[in-house]
């Protein structure tokens, strides 16, 4: 009876411990919408800056030249998902030229903020 009743306590600790983590990754998941995207920017050939705000930017890496965008026409990002969330995500790709190619998006990561001018 005695073992019984530690199993019992002993699974509903692990249960608890297991759920508090995954809610801990869930709460610090970096995301923004396509639809909330206001700028982009070349950085270098193969990094993007995406503006969501004037606090948060993006850095979106493709294997492609970032100069074959054909910065002249729309660029856009699409993506499977509602949100598109930093780290490696194979559902999204940046669409530019006329008319509009994929450039499949291999990594999403947040900007560093830089200081205001005169700080």
């Amino acid at each position: 009876m005695f073992r019984a009743l530690f199993l019992c306590g002993a699974i509903a600790a692990l249960s608890a411990c297991a759920t508090s983590q995954a809610n801990d990754g869930a709460s610090t998941r970096d995301c923004f919408r396509a639809l909330d995207v206001s700028g982009y920017g070349v950085i270098d050939r193969h990094n993007v800056r995406v503006t969501v705000s004037p606090q948060r930017e993006y850095i979106l890496t493709i294997p492609g030249n970032t100069r074959d965008l054909d910065w002249t026409h729309a660029i856009s990002i699409r993506s499977v998902t509602s949100f598109i969330c930093v780290g490696e995500n194979p559902n999204v790709q940046l669409m530019g030229g006329d008319p509009p190619m994929p450039y499949q998006v291999t990594r999403i990561a947040r900007a560093p903020q830089t200081a205001p001018a005169g700080s």
